[in-house]
């Protein structure tokens, strides 16, 4: 992993590591999922709301990975979620816009550039680099030059220093580089892809990095997990079970690849699930997601940013946030203050 992810020593936490008053250290991490990521900004969008001042200023640590880690840096630069909801709702179709590529054979289906132009705005993340930020994120990627998993994260601990200068333009597209969906982000001379092959819910990483660099008790966190309302990848028991490309990708075999990731990813979710609720003490993680219908199923994908889509999405996240947001234990989550909303 990179040097900010794993060579430094976890024995000497920042001295502003301590959560805030009430002795609690917050985290909050956001799933990827591609345009399910939608269901996941409404929800933040909902509970910015109800808190009234931005979302991050709740949290002592942020984590995301691919969607979930572009709408992490929106947090930490104290975007308000509101618009990042307008930018999805307004523009997905824009982003997935299939383009030539012989069935993705050639290249990927579609292309970065418009989610690119879109993030480099002014009023969103433009020219700015990772030292903007005013709190603690990590964001996952895979580094596919050096074929190993890293981690973008803000200077706090004494021995992050590098990634500081790169933009948070070009940490965004690296973590979203989906296989098989986009091509490979490159920047700094190397190629990246998605964070969602390694850490696709990224819970744990952040309860690693909580406890390891940060100097967290386990009695004192508590975790925020927000899903992307992903599939269950599962087999039909009728189809060909050989494990070739048709097995894999039916009549089109480049769907093969899409497959795996969906596949992968959908896995992930449920083991961190699982894992976070045994690391964790009861009461302190929340895990917000749905579960897809066979027929709303039918009406999202990580690619499918139509108005059917849109209408499921936004419509399961108004359900999930006036559902927690009618939980006491929730609400009073939500109470927490993070001691200093500045990341370094």
């Amino acid at each position: 992993m990179s040097a900010e992810s794993s060579e430094s020593p976890p024995g000497h936490p920042s001295p502003a590591s301590s959560g805030a008053v009430d002795g609690a250290f917050h985290i909050l991490a956001l799933s990827g999922g591609g345009y399910r990521g939608l269901y996941t900004a409404r929800i933040l969008a909902d509970l910015e709301n109800h808190v009234g001042e931005p979302l991050a200023r709740r949290f002592d640590l942020l984590t995301g990975t691919s969607i979930g880690g572009i709408l992490a840096l929106a947090l930490a630069l104290e975007i308000p979620t509101a618009k990042m909801v307008r930018l999805f709702e307004t523009h997905g179709e824009e982003i997935f816009r299939r383009r030539f590529a012989l069935f993705g054979v050639l290249r990927a289906t579609y292309t970065q550039d418009r989610l690119r132009e879109l993030l480099q705005a002014e009023d969103l993340f433009g020219q700015q680099r990772l030292t903007a930020v005013r709190h603690r994120v990590l964001v996952p990627s895979i580094n596919y030059s050096s074929g190993q998993p890293v981690v973008f994260k803000t200077a706090h601990h004494p021995d992050f220093c590098r990634d500081q200068q790169h933009r948070l333009v070009d940490i965004a597209l690296a973590t979203s580089a989906a296989p098989g969906y986009f091509p490979r982000h490159v920047f700094d001379h190397n190629q990246y892809v998605d964070g969602g092959l390694f850490a696709n819910a990224p819970g744990l990483l952040a309860l690693h990095e909580a406890q390891c660099f940060l100097g967290q008790s386990r009695e004192a966190l508590r975790l925020v997990a927000i899903g992307t309302m992903s599939s269950k990848f599962t087999v039909d028991p009728r189809a060909n079970r050989s494990g070739g490309t048709f097995d894999w990708g039916g009549w089109n075999p480049t769907v093969m690849p899409k497959r795996l990731f969906g596949l992968a990813i959908s896995a992930q979710e449920s083991l961190t699930h699982f894992q976070l609720t045994h690391r964790l003490k009861a009461g302190h993680y929340f895990h917000i997601d749905q579960d897809l219908t066979d027929e709303r199923a039918r009406a999202v994908a990580l690619d499918k940013a139509d108005a059917a889509a849109r209408e499921v999405l936004l419509g399961a996240a108004g359900e999930s946030s006036k559902a927690w947001l009618g939980n006491p234990e929730f609400r009073a989550l939500l109470q927490h203050r993070a001691l200093r909303p500045d990341a370094s």
